[in-house]
């Protein structure tokens, strides 16, 4: 494969041209006095046989195609920079790096403990930001997988069968209510699963989980009476009331096992087996084997989701 010919000083130089619209802050940005960024600029013009920026009254508008190269060259910039960074080794003990994990809180309160006891332990100077999910996770997660060094979700939200991931541990869905709960008895028919009404995980953001994708073969949609941002409170949620959830069985504690009883449903629901994902372009990178060695290991630890041990 050839590449056009372009010196790559140039994409620098055209990322702060799009970036800032204005020669002068893009010059200062990377470094270019004003007379070297507009020959910059010359140069991109000819190249592209686009004007790129236009002058509108007294600012600068990209055209068509400079807006179209902005949106790809802000994740182009980030994977180049990775490539030219990369090391043919990482020590943990002396490394200064920011990790980005994006995950769940389900995950984050099973894994989050260990991780961080684990990584602070081995790499004193390394950084971990912990971010939650976006939207992107169903809609483009490859974009997502971009921006983040892992990516931990259950396999069965999206298909990409390139994409390096890593099983790290599994777990079971629990149906639960209150037990003080009346209307419903200790085992549900799929008519019952499709009166109630729930409280459920992340609707706009997950849309259908696994769990309900299984249901929905059966002809059922659970009805979602309470919409929260959290697998971690859904247990909670039903307490005094005749509300049913799905949760995580390693999430159980205290308060589920006092509080709530289990329901049997009519179906079994597949596991829940939450994986590691990362973007191929990490793959060379040993800093990245290094994070993902240290996750695995952590989450060997955990063993067996114990049963909830619900009254």
């Amino acid at each position: 494969m050839e590449l056009p010919s372009l010196d790559l000083n140039l994409v620098v130089v055209l990322h702060a041209l799009l970036e800032e619209r204005n020669v002068t802050r893009a010059g200062e940005r990377v470094g270019l006095s004003q007379p070297g960024t507009s020959s910059a600029l010359a140069r991109l013009r000819r190249h592209f046989d686009d004007p790129l920026l236009e002058r509108v009254g007294t600012v600068y508008e990209l055209t068509p195609l400079a807006q179209a190269l902005r949106g790809q060259l802000g994740s182009t910039m980030e994977q180049l920079q990775r490539v030219l960074a990369a090391q043919p080794r990482f020590d943990p003990a002396t490394a200064d790096r920011r990790f980005t994990v994006a995950c769940s809180d389900s995950v984050l309160t099973v894994l989050g403990p260990g991780l961080v006891a684990a990584v602070t332990r081995a790499a004193p100077h390394v950084s971990l930001d912990l971010r939650s999910l976006d939207r992107r996770v169903v809609t483009d997660p490859l974009a997502l997988l971009r921006d983040v060094d892992l990516l931990v979700v259950p396999r069965g939200l999206f298909s990409l069968p390139d994409v390096p991931s890593v099983e790290l541990y599994r777990d079971r869905w629990v149906c639960a209510t209150w037990r003080g709960n009346t209307a419903v008895g200790d085992r549900l028919s799929l008519a019952d699963v499709g009166r109630a009404r729930w409280v459920m995980p992340f609707q706009e953001l997950l849309m259908a989980s696994p769990a309900d994708a299984a249901l929905a073969t059966l002809g059922v949609d659970r009805h979602c009476a309470v919409r929260v941002e959290s697998f971690s409170l859904l247990d909670r949620l039903v307490v005094g009331t005749e509300l049913l959830v799905l949760f995580h069985e390693r999430l159980a504690g205290e308060l589920t096992a006092h509080d709530l009883r289990v329901v049997e449903l009519p179906v079994e629901l597949p596991p829940i087996t939450e994986t590691a994902w990362s973007h191929p372009s990490r793959r060379l990178d040993p800093g990245h084997r290094w994070l993902v060695d240290v996750l695995t290991e952590v989450s060997a630890g955990l063993g067996q989701p114990q049963p909830a041990g619900l009254g």
